[in-house]
């Protein structure tokens, strides 16, 4: 297997960042091209990767940093191939989706100029996304988020009218940071995730602690939960990535890595597990108060990423399913989660609100928005086809790895979750779907967005079905 397909492919985003200054349809075409080089590439490695047998592990080191070992260095497993290969196929959608999105026929949003800055941006959070996905080790995995903050940073206030919230979030992230460094200290040249299953258990379990509320600030799970929902400032495609296939998902997946490599044992489950329950009946609080459709969307990733964090608690009772269906849990809510996102916005784009209290009609006006909304948001409540209904499916059947209280309490709230999100979903369908259309403008939704659309529809569907296959590979490496 060769390492330079990967690294390759992580770092061909970054050439966007050449597009700063480029404007119209040829910043368009040339973010279009250079993603989807990237997505090929990797593709092409998943391939191969898959066809040498997904149980194989490969590790790549590149560079060495003294006292801390290795510093930057790809795994190529089942679950960065996976992920790297989730992540890069939805950066390369949302780029495509961009190109109508980032414009002046925005009726929300209308912007004369900025397009090679978008891509620019999206550029460094797509390249520090996958950095970060493939990393061996706690110094790469700080690296890639200091650079996906500051694509953050700049992003929300893309319009130039969010810059405090664009700072909370800067700052939450670099609080993780700080906390990652911390656990780093401790670590020593333990940080490299395959030398982490060999310390002490009392330096496993101060480290670990550190780590669990590092990805906690990095999801925007309980006591930073505020930040995500403020994010949603900025545009659209931006907060498409973020909740499905970058910062949010990626910090239950820093934790999924330390968990597979360090086996750090039981001491935190109810830590971790209490710590999501509380954030998840928070979210069932906060969904029926949301007249924002974007607001709505990102509670419910916050919820939908702690049911990962909850399926990781049974990993840390040494069952290895706790593994694999959290990562299944990530990789079907990409999906639903870009789908939704790319819904709302529709509405956004063609009749200048995302607000469910300004909409009516909308399988009128907007009918492949209307069908992208229908199916994501009874999709994130579990209902099939999309994937999530599987997910939660076996997240509720692994908990007989369990005993005592937490064998029904996690998987009721998951149960209960899904219940309150899919009452309000049928509420607010009844109250914007039907009706003559409001606000009664002519309408225009791109062809390009519809196609979009009907292709998440289509991966969504068949996802779950192929991706299960492949995540019963994921095992402990500790």
């Amino acid at each position: 297997m060769n390492g330079e397909i990967f690294l390759s492919s992580a770092l061909l985003p970054f050439l966007l960042l050449l597009l700063y200054k480029m404007e119209g349809r040829g910043a368009d075409s040339i973010a279009g091209a250079i993603m989807g080089i990237a997505l090929l590439i990797n593709g092409y490695g998943m391939y191969l990767f898959l066809g040498n047998g997904a149980e194989k592990v490969y590790h790549y080191t590149y560079t060495s940093g003294g006292n801390l070992g290795e510093v930057f260095g790809f795994n190529v497993d089942v679950a960065s191939v996976l992920m790297g290969f989730t992540s890069l196929l939805i950066a390369f959608l949302v780029v495509l989706y961009a190109a109508d999105y980032i414009g002046p026929k925005n009726r929300a949003h209308p912007v004369e100029s900025g397009k090679g800055k978008f891509y620019a941006l999206f550029g460094l959070l797509t390249g520090s996304s996958m950095l970060f996905i493939y990393s061996t080790n706690l110094v790469q995995f700080i690296v890639g988020l200091e650079l996906m903050a500051i694509a953050l940073l700049y992003m929300v206030d893309f319009y130039g009218n969010a810059g405090r919230k664009a700072l909370k979030g800067f700052l939450v992230l670099n609080l993780a940071i700080f906390l990652m460094v911390i656990a780093t200290a401790i670590l020593g040249n333990g940080q490299v995730l395959a030398k982490m299953g060999s310390l002490p258990q009392s330096t496993k379990d101060t480290a670990f602690t550190l780590l669990i509320f590092s990805a906690l600030a990095m999801s925007s799970q309980l006591f930073f939960y505020s930040w995500l929902p403020d994010s949603t400032a900025g545009p659209v495609p931006a907060s498409a990535y973020i909740h499905s296939a970058s910062i949010i998902p990626l910090g239950s997946y820093m934790l999924f890595r330390v968990i597979q490599y360090m086996n750090p044992g039981k001491n935190e489950f109810w830590l971790l597990g209490l710590l999501t329950v509380a954030l998840i009946i928070l979210m069932m609080i906060y969904y029926p108060i949301q007249r924002d459709g974007k607001k709505l969307v990102a509670y419910s990733t916050m919820a939908q990423v702690g049911t990962a964090y909850l399926t990781l608690t049974y990993a840390l009772l040494g069952h290895q399913a706790g593994l694999q269906i959290a990562l299944y849990q990530v990789v079907n809510h990409a999906f639903v989660k870009t789908l939704a996102f790319m819904s709302v916005g529709t509405f956004a784009y063609s009749l200048g609100t995302t607000n469910f209290d300004e909409i009516r009609g909308i399988r009128h006006s907007v009918p492949w928005g209307a069908i992208a909304w229908f199916m994501s948001f009874f999709g994130l409540a579990g209902v099939l086809p999309l994937g999530l209904f599987f997910s939660k499916i076996f997240v509720i059947m692994v908990t007989h790895h369990a005993t005592g209280v937490a064998s029904w309490l996690f998987p009721a709230i998951v149960l209960i979750d899904g219940a309150v999100f899919l009452i309000v979903t049928i509420v607010w369908f009844r109250e914007i779907f039907f009706g003559e259309p409001y606000p009664a403008t002519e309408v225009h939704t791109p062809k390009l967005t519809e196609v979009i659309i009907v292709t998440l529809i289509l991966i969504g569907t068949i996802a779950p079905w192929i991706t299960l296959n492949i995540v019963t590979n994921v095992g402990f490496m500790g």
